[in-house]
């Protein structure tokens, strides 16, 4: 009986241990396939080595791919798993060497020697390069040569020289077999190394990155290698004289450095292959390129002169690609910039001093209204400058061109089409080495909206100024009916008075010029009631003006005479003798000092008469500035109301709209001052502001 499982049949008398097992060899068998294929690689590495050129009767590869081929594998793979790469190895190692009749004994040496130097460097590459990808810089580049070319291959050459002197390549020579087998592993992993781990570094299809432009690019390169690496060697070892042999052998180099610098390690890792097979090739099956008379030191000086052509081709190739990826990673990060810094509304820009360039991104040019292709200079956006605010915009760039530091401006600009927008610019200058500005680079930020929102916010602050102030008259109607009816009833008395006299036969003529001159006394008393209420309801704009804040202070009491007397309240002042004039709106001002002087009269409506008093004082502070203050007797604020007074409808009164202490500390921040309110140590609250002296330019309500 079977049954179907996943898509497959599964036999039901399997138990569940069975099943597991079966699971398992089948993940062993996948594991065993990367170790059979690193095997059959290893062999034919070692069999293309013999087909390039191999002195045969000397048992002698100049160039050995199979140690460069187990390098490759081991740094890919868990180092927990190696051992199975290199066991898989032994076998491929001696097939191959027992194919061109290698003894027992120099072929287990070849093969630790073989495997030790795979090892060595796969553990010194994964420390030093610090992982993949292994080229890429030419910090890297210059380890892996260092570590894969140098210093691991001298090392272990000390025991791979035996089986040369064994093999008799050497002549007996120990130190030429050293130098022999040196100079093998290190041609081997300067050309077939980067191949490995540039090309299939990242995948088993390195060219599926490419277009079909840089396909037919690179084969074209291939194949200009292969003809004229063929076509110097050919006239270096025939035609001509051998002093002339150098010259045509880096005949090819054009072409490498063309690799090198279009395809970067990759092209320059699979030119100098190209050439080591092509040279390698030719030199060990034809005539000799060096006229030395040894076979053995013919393919050393090749070798030295691989190595010396391979060494620089591949630094030349790791800076490339170092170049190259810095200009991507730049050009990613001003795409970045340019992308961040468009969604914020902010435009990029920068001037160059010397040559008078101005550079400025796509979004900067939309938003002066400008066309992306638009020439641009110093003048074109000086011009577009609102014409009053251009000579500060002007100066203020020159500050940050001069000044060192910083700067932060905000103006106008006319688009084309006669809109107008606020920018805001902050620019700093880049200096040379000898402190001079040559280019002076900031950002346009948009800031249209906020101040619209703030002429807004300024539009119904100052609509609210106003309905308190003619909330604060509503209140004191009472009073302002009885200021106003005690002169008026004081004019009635003094007109019948005089009517009376004048109808006498003989009147008094004195008399009647007195009755008439308590007329316009008490007109002139009830018009400066009259004016106090109508500044008060204003709603127009006031320019700022030199104010008496003493003379403020005895005209807002005056308003609250008759509420004073009504709920039985007394005012103390202590106001500072000749203090200096503040500069603002006198209305604004009166607003404050009324709300203060409301809230205090408030405060005390609980208080027992003779304790009901309010302190109204002045105290200049410095030559800068100078305090107001207003304190009562009443409950005072609890913590919570001190931390919250100023915020809008917050109130502690039961039919309080919560505006009138925050309208005033707008007022008076406008001013340059700062209101605070805060409880006395012997009880009740004080309520002081503070304004500066000097002259200020105060946007007026």
């Amino acid at each position: 009986m079977v049954q179907e499982m996943g898509g497959s049949t599964v036999p039901t008398s399997m138990g569940p241990h069975s099943l597991r097992a079966r699971y398992h060899l089948g993940w062993a068998a996948g594991d065993l396939r990367g170790p059979i294929l690193v095997s059959v690689a290893y062999f034919l590495g070692a069999e293309s080595a013999f087909v390039v050129g191999t002195l045969s009767d000397r048992i002698f590869a100049p160039f050995w791919p199979p140690n460069v081929i187990l390098f490759a594998v081991l740094l890919r793979a868990p180092v927990s798993r190696w051992w199975l790469y290199v066991v898989a190895v032994v076998p491929a190692h001696v097939l191959a060497e027992l194919h061109i009749g290698m003894q027992l004994v120099p072929m287990a040496v070849a093969l630790a020697t073989n495997c030790m130097v795979a090892v060595l460097c796969a553990l010194a590459v994964r420390q030093q390069l610090e992982g993949a990808p292994w080229f890429g810089t030419l910090r890297k580049a210059s380890l892996y040569v260092i570590v894969t070319a140098l210093v691991v291959p001298a090392l272990v050459a000390f025991g791979g020289a035996f089986v040369l002197i064994h093999g008799d390549a050497a002549n007996g020579n120990y130190l030429f077999a050293w130098t022999q087998w040196l100079l093998a592993n290190s041609l081997g992993f300067l050309t077939l190394g980067p191949i490995f781990l540039t090309w299939f570094g990242e995948g088993w299809r390195p060219w599926s990155g490419l277009s079909a432009a840089r396909l037919i690019e690179a084969g074209a390169i291939a194949i200009a290698l292969v003809v004229v690496s063929g076509l110097a060697f050919h006239f270096a070892a025939n035609t001509v004289e051998i002093g002339l042999t150098p010259a045509l052998l880096y005949s090819p180099l054009p072409l490498v450095l063309w690799a090198a610098v279009r395809f970067g390690e990759r092209g320059a890792s699979a030119a100098v292959l190209v050439i080591t097979i092509v040279l390698l090739t030719l030199a060990l099956n034809s005539s000799s390129l060096f006229g030395a008379s040894q076979p053995e030191r013919n393919v050393l000086a090749l070798q030295v002169f691989l190595i010396s052509l391979a060494v620089p081709v591949l630094l030349l190739g790791a800076s490339s690609e170092e170049v190259r990826r810095a200009e991507a990673a730049t050009r990613e990060s001003e795409e970045r910039m340019r992308f961040a810094a468009s969604s914020a509304n902010i435009g990029l820009w920068y001037f160059e001093r010397t040559t008078g360039r101005v550079w400025a991104t796509v979004h900067c040019r939309s938003m002066l209204g400008l066309p992306a292709d638009a020439p641009l200079n110093r003048n074109t956006i000086q011009q577009m400058i609102h014409p009053d605010d251009r000579e500060a915009a002007i100066e203020s760039m020159r500050a940050a061109a001069f000044a060192g530091e910083d700067v932060v401006n905000e103006f106008r600009i006319v688009l084309p089409d006669g809109q107008i927008r606020w920018l805001r610019a902050r620019a700093q200058a880049d200096r040379d080495k000898h402190g001079v500005p040559v280019r002076v680079s900031g950002v346009f930020i948009d800031i249209t909206g906020s101040k619209q929102a703030e002429h807004d916010a300024d539009l119904q602050r100052r609509e609210l100024a106003h309905l308190m102030r003619v909330a604060v008259m509503g209140e004191l109607a009472g009073a302002i009916a009885h200021e106003l009816n005690q002169p008026l009833t004081a004019i009635l008395s003094n007109a019948e008075a005089a009517r009376l006299l004048l109808a006498k036969p003989s009147s008094d003529l004195t008399e009647v010029v007195a009755a008439i001159a308590d007329i316009v006394q008490e007109s002139k008393r009830a018009g400066a009631v009259i004016d106090h209420m109508r500044g008060l309801l204003k709603k127009d704009a006031r320019p700022p003006e030199s104010i008496d804040l003493n003379a403020l202070i005895r005209s807002t009491v005056e308003l609250l005479h008759s509420e004073l007397i009504a709920r039985r309240l007394t005012i103390a002042f202590d106001l500072a003798a000749d203090p200096p004039p503040v500069f603002g709106d006198a209305v604004q001002l009166q607003q404050v000092l009324l709300n203060l002087l409301m809230n205090a009269m408030d405060a005390m409506a609980e208080t027992p008469p003779p304790l009901r008093s309010v302190r109204v004082w002045t105290r200049a502070e410095g030559d800068h500035a100078i305090q107001v203050g207003v304190s009562d007797h009443g409950p005072g604020v609890s913590t919570t109301a001190e931390r919250r007074v100023f915020e809008p409808f917050f109130t502690t009164k039961p039919h309080g709209l919560g505006l009138g202490l925050s309208i005033c500390s707008t007022i008076i921040h406008a001013h340059g001052g700062r209101l605070a309110l805060v409880n006395k140590s012997d009880g009740g609250a004080l309520a002081s502001f503070t304004l500066p002296v000097q002259r200020l330019s105060v946007a007026a309500e």
